[in-house]
């Protein structure tokens, strides 16, 4: 229970607080003993942060796109509003991004026109971006991280 948090959030004291929580849950003590469930984890194990970034769009929020970026090693998000999703639009976040924490060595997106366009294929070998990894159509949940989980 406790790795399954951790995946999804972290804080100091976290192993605490859940064993706290779950202590006294009649349910939760019930199953403790249940091996647990392969979780099919297909993406690779990574070793430092901003090594695997998944972004996605999502929206309209209050007639704004959210560009949410998602660190894969330590979870750690950016979520930039912008009013264009174009491959311009696009490459001008990542741009500022990449100036503040360096290029990734994976970039992950869906198939949408601004990740798979020319223009933005050009910026990520610009920017010395490895892999770009594309999710597969119409199954968001494979994006892993952004929106998919």
């Amino acid at each position: 229970m406790k790795a399954l948090a951790r995946s999804y959030v972290y804080w100091p004291g976290i192993d605490s607080d859940i064993e706290r929580t779950a202590k006294p849950c009649p349910e939760c003590t019930r199953h403790a003993a249940a091996p647990p469930k392969f979780s099919g984890h297909h993406w690779e194990y990574l070793n430092g942060p901003w090594a695997r970034i998944h972004v996605d769009y999502a929206g309209p929020v209050a007639g704004s796109m959210l560009l949410i970026i998602v660190d894969a090693f330590s979870k750690w998000f950016e979520v930039k509003i912008t009013s264009s999703t174009t491959a311009t639009a696009t490459i001008k976040i990542l741009d500022g991004l990449f100036a503040a924490y360096g290029a990734p060595v994976t970039l992950v997106s869906d198939n949408a026109p601004q990740f798979t366009a020319v223009e933005f294929k050009a910026f990520l070998e610009k920017s010395e971006v490895k892999n770009h990894k594309l999710s597969a159509p119409y199954h968001p949940a494979t994006n892993g991280q952004a929106l998919g989980e």
